[in-house]
């Protein structure tokens, strides 16, 4: 241990005595670490952002398709009556929900906008989570009785009457079989602030939700003559997920006669997120990959500097020898020199990294309008710290070599 400390010592008297010398050398790896901290951190601060948001208002979330991805099968359409009896009759499931997207013409002031609409049932507030600017959603009463009502977000309103006082006031829907009704606003959701949330509620358009049953009357489709491709369901618990998507599908394959031929599958949220982490992940290390690059430049600044020493101090290196030191001392003085180098690189790396992501993630926080915090792991930490150390020992190696190899009469005849 102490011949440890002594070799620490040498080597920490060898970077003060060269100062300027050694700062350049260690500029290369801690940029090099600096840039793979800040990559690693930045990843995690978004991809923990994002996950939490988007888990916030789609976790445990599941469609059961009639089809897959790339084919739809008529056959295993759904219907309301096929979701009111999984609603009545499949254990563990919170919510149940159908939707239909359109866009249809909506008027008021003397001119036609067009609204993104939802037709869907009050189970989709509890789906969405939305918060209302004012009034609220419409319940299961005005449901069943298909009654006009219809809920807008504030830039809608703002589009439709320049204002988002409108709870109570009507605007005309025109649908595209030229059926024109009017609807009464009996809510305001507000519009997402987060970049990300907003770009999922299309704050940048208007967007209506109305009662399904609302919708289908006004195109003269009766419950049995429905035709979902998909439905939403979300378990009452995690760990009740599959039960009640297992139960869903027997049920409705019963229905539709269609035992064992697998017309029916789902997707579900948590399985769409994995892929999401994947993707993030892999970015992530090609990145921080490529940033590692430099610590290979700042290695062989560090062997260059290294061999620089050896020939400065070969009348020293003369001398131990002639003392009786071991070839293996001599490596090992001019290895840790190269391992202290690259250490305090790493540590300095690390501190203007962290420093870096911090202020990227503000940066990004302002412009994206979502709370980014630079996450990194200890691990990742300590592990760059010994990955800097080995570059160190890497690129010192082959000056320690030269330096143990010098001949101590031939190193004392040196000027």
């Amino acid at each position: 241990m102490g011949q440890f400390f002594e070799y620490l010592k040498i080597s920490l008297k060898s970077i003060l005595d060269n100062k300027m010398r050694s700062l350049l050398t260690m500029f290369g790896i801690v940029i090099g670490i600096a840039s793979v901290i800040m990559v690693v951190a930045l990843g995690n601060g978004v991809k923990g952002t994002i996950t939490g948001e988007m888990n916030s208002m789609f976790s445990a979330q599941t469609y059961i398709k009639a089809g897959t991805n790339l084919e739809y099968y008529p056959e295993a359409a759904m219907n309301r009556e096929d979701v009111e009896l999984i609603r009545e009759k499949v254990e563990h499931i919170s919510v149940i929900d159908m939707e239909v997207s359109d866009n249809l013409e909506v008027m008021n002031r003397g001119g036609g906008l067009y609204a993104f609409t939802y037709a869907c049932t009050p189970a989709y507030e509890k789906v969405q989570k939305e918060e209302f600017q004012s009034g609220r959603f419409f319940n299961w009463d005005e449901y069943e009785d298909a009654k006009k009502v219809c809920v807008i977000n504030e830039f809608g309103a703002k589009e439709i009457f320049g204002h988002t006082s409108v709870v109570g006031q009507f605007i005309t829907v025109k649908y595209s079989n030229g059926k024109e009704e009017d609807y009464r606003i009996v809510g305001v959701r507000k519009d997402q602030e987060s970049a990300l949330m907003s770009a999922l509620g299309d704050n940048g358009s208007i967007e209506m939700k109305v009662p399904y049953t609302t919708y289908a009357d006004a195109y003269g489709i009766s419950a049995a003559d429905d035709d979902f491709y998909s439905i939403l369901l979300v378990p009452d618990s995690p760990n009740n997920a599959k039960a009640a998507i297992r139960s869903s599908i027997k049920l409705l394959e019963g229905r539709k006669n269609l035992r064992g031929q697998k017309k029916y599958t789902y997707t579900s949220f948590d399985s769409m997120m994995d892929q999401f982490n994947m993707i993030i992940n892999g970015v992530t290390i090609f990145i921080s990959f490529v940033a590692a690059i430099s610590l290979v430049v700042g290695g062989v600044g560090v062997m260059n500097i290294m061999l620089v020493s050896v020939t400065e101090r070969t009348q020293e290196i003369g001398i131990r020898k002639a003392l009786g030191a071991r070839i293996s001392s001599i490596m090992v003085q001019f290895l840790a020199e190269a391992a202290v180098l690259t250490v305090i690189g790493g540590i300095l790396g690390i501190l203007f990294g962290y420093l870096g992501a911090e202020l990227l993630c503000f940066i990004a926080s302002k412009v994206v309008k979502m709370h980014i915090v630079a996450t990194i792991s200890p691990l990742i930490v300590i592990g760059v710290v010994l990955f800097s150390a080995i570059i160190g020992m890497f690129f010192g190696m082959y000056p320690a070599k030269k330096a143990a190899k010098l001949s101590p009469i031939e190193a004392l005849r040196q000027e």
